[in-house]
């Protein structure tokens, strides 16, 4: 998929469709206005009605959107009304819709998904073979009588980063036929050299979660109410004293990586994961002094389980505004980022490690091929098969359409391909 700037056309395309709906859901109602008329005011002060409303808060979001250092990393709206759910349908799955822009497809599956009766899988195409990037439900009646749409995090991201005028268009579409949050995650990243020089550590910040409430909400009513901490990874060392918060140096120390879970994910609107990203995402193949091996993420879980709360669909558009809201203590995390680097560096950043977590990385593509086949290219040069009739026997006639090439000292006749471009 190749990057899709953000044309001018792109965003009078977008608002043109919010032209249309809001032009259809008028000629829809025009007859119960016009017997109202009298009787109700007007949505506004300025003599403006609703749809005059959204279109303008449309316009203003649009610098807004760009004006973010955290990210969506999840989301799932859900909708009881079905005939909303159909017109959704129409503007997403359509040709020219949504998701036929984005270069999504959609299969519909047998069976369903989170209690709805009928589900399909939102899919992109890479590597010859389909991603899954979200979900798709339905059901006609019963609990769940509605409908659902859920991304992932990559479908966040292709949507946040590489179409952001179709995700500015997705938020518009889903406040106007009013779905409802109930699930989003806003991811916090911090480099790998801005963790270091600042002190950031995973085992650090438990450690202020614990001792200090750095994740406690300012709103807490009960001073004497605990929070829950869990973690995963290989915590051995700090069990048996031979590591501590102080002494821990992610380049040298937990090559497999950290993570540590503040909250109880089951009952709790509130959940937040804190692990190291760099070493999820390289795994082995970093090299023991790369900085990415310090990368940490802070994702902050938002639900509806416990209260029953309204998340705003704002969170799609000002996830900065919504992360860890209420809790100045990472709060300040993210404030202290802001005043270090300037957004559009930090959007930058984001766009290119979103290349490495799709996987777009000829150093990591090749680091599972010689896992996967390095035995039987051995194998084959000790029966004495010549090398280059080994790559004729083992390689495609087309090679990768999108890839990061991060190896060292390229041949000089290199050239990047993306898709549809040498």
């Amino acid at each position: 998929m190749s990057y899709k700037a953000n044309t001018r056309d792109d965003w009078e395309n977008s608002l043109d469709r919010i032209e249309r709906i809001l032009s259809d859901k008028r000629q829809s109602e025009a007859a119960p206005v016009a017997a109202d008329a009298a009787d109700y005011p007007p949505y506004c002060n300025t003599g403006g009605y609703e749809e005059s409303e959204k279109i303008n808060k449309l316009q203003k979001t649009v610098t807004k959107l760009e004006a973010n250092i955290t990210a969506v990393d999840w989301l799932r709206v859900t909708i009881t009304d079905l005939d909303a759910y159909a017109a959704s349908m129409t503007d997403l799955l359509d040709d020219g819709g949504i998701f036929s822009q984005a270069d999504m497809d959609v299969k519909w599956a047998d069976k369903g998904l989170h209690g709805y009766d009928t589900s399909a899988a939102i899919l992109i195409w890479r590597d010859n073979d389909y991603l899954t990037v979200g979900h798709i439900a339905k059901a006609e009646r019963g609990r769940n009588k509605g409908g659902m749409l859920e991304l992932t995090g990559t479908g966040c991201k292709i949507l946040q980063l590489e179409y952001p005028h179709l995700w500015l268009e997705l938020f518009n579409l889903l406040q106007y036929h009013d779905w409802r949050i109930s699930r989003a995650d806003i991811a916090l990243d911090l480099s790998g050299e801005y963790a270091l020089a600042n002190g950031y550590t995973v085992p650090k910040l438990l450690a202020q979660a614990k001792i200090n409430g750095l994740f406690q909400s300012d709103k807490l009513r009960n001073p004497n109410m605990k929070q829950s901490f869990h973690i995963a990874g290989d915590w051995s060392d700090f069990a048996i004293g031979l590591l501590s918060p102080d002494n821990y140096d992610p380049l040298e120390h937990c090559p497999a990586g950290l993570t540590a879970y503040i909250g109880n994910r089951k009952t709790a609107d509130d959940f937040f994961r804190v692990y190291e990203k760099g070493k999820e995402l390289l795994g082995g193949m970093a090299e023991p002094e790369s900085v990415d091996r310090g990368w940490i993420r802070i994702e902050h879980e938002m639900s509806r389980k416990a209260s029953g709360r309204i998340i705003p669909l704002e969170v799609m558009i000002r996830p900065d505004a919504h992360f860890a809201e209420s809790r100045s203590g990472v709060r300040a995390i993210m404030d202290a980022l802001r005043a270090h680097q300037t957004l559009e560096a930090a959007q930058q950043w984001q766009r290119e490690q979103f290349k490495r977590e799709k996987g777009l990385m000829l150093s990591k593509k090749m680091h599972w091929a010689r896992h996967s086949y390095g035995r039987l290219v051995r194998t084959l040069i000790e029966q004495g098969i010549d090398a280059q009739d080994i790559i004729e026997l083992l390689s495609r006639t087309s090679g990768l359409k999108e890839f990061v090439f991060d190896l060292t000292d390229p041949p000089q006749e290199y050239t990047r391909f993306k898709r549809g471009e040498a």
